[in-house]
């Protein structure tokens, strides 16, 4: 299920209005790779859909004024306590100069920024933080938000304790608000040619065609045969 889970978070992204992306580190040692990270997101703070009417609230706390970068991986875990990022990311500085260099906003990486980034990579170790781990900065480029956190399938709603993530019915939630054709809307037609969403499309057709409201026990059911 996992590579199901990480195209659901995909698409929950896009309706959100990030543009989405993985991200491989690459090692010198020929055949290997240092890490990996599930989700990068980047979304612009005038990101506006109001036609489509979709009212949900916002778990995710996007920002409204400045570039929002998230970082972040899908993790199918029972116990919150298994929330972490790779070590090959998270414990290596050569992998964090690499993910640094990609989102490519900063002119120059130096270790003040490595620190930063490698200290809130690691922020689940701290049990008294409670909400996303995020930092901001002026750039010379644009405003940022720097945002790093989980989306959990199988865990239970965020208790507002330790490490804020996000949880599955949060995600089936706003996809289905957003994608379901049960109330026909004037402003936004549902319905359309869904090879659009091209390797998405199978997702897209199970909420579209589901006659009721779906639940994420629907959408295991659903593709854990294929």
């Amino acid at each position: 299920m996992d590579k199901h889970y990480e195209n659901l978070v995909k698409i929950y992204l896009r309706l959100k209005g990030y543009l989405v992306s993985n991200l491989i580190i690459h090692s010198d040692v020929q055949g290997d790779l240092r890490s990996e990270l599930d989700i990068i997101g980047v979304r612009f703070p005038n990101h506006m859909q109001d036609y489509r009417f979709v009212h949900v609230e916002d778990k995710l706390q996007s920002s409204d004024s400045r570039i929002e970068i998230i970082i972040a991986d899908v993790k199918n875990y029972k116990n919150v306590t298994n929330l972490e990022f790779n070590k090959g990311l998270r414990q290596n500085r050569e992998s964090i100069i690499q993910l640094i260099n990609w989102l490519g906003v900063f002119k120059t990486v130096d270790d003040k920024i490595v620190e930063k980034f490698e200290y809130y990579l690691n922020l689940h170790r701290i049990k008294n933080w409670n909400g996303f781990a995020e930092f901001q900065e002026d750039l010379e480029i644009g405003k940022f938000n720097f945002k790093f956190t989980f989306f959990a399938p199988s865990l239970p709603e965020w208790d507002g304790k330790n490490l804020k993530y996000i949880h599955g019915e949060e995600i089936i939630d706003f996809i289905w608000e957003c994608l379901n054709d049960l109330n026909r809307l004037k402003t936004c037609s549902r319905l359309y040619d869904f090879t659009g969403w091209d390797s998405y499309i199978d997702y897209v057709l199970f909420f579209k065609r589901a006659q009721k409201k779906v639940t994420l026990e629907d959408f295991k059911t659903q593709f854990s045969r294929k």
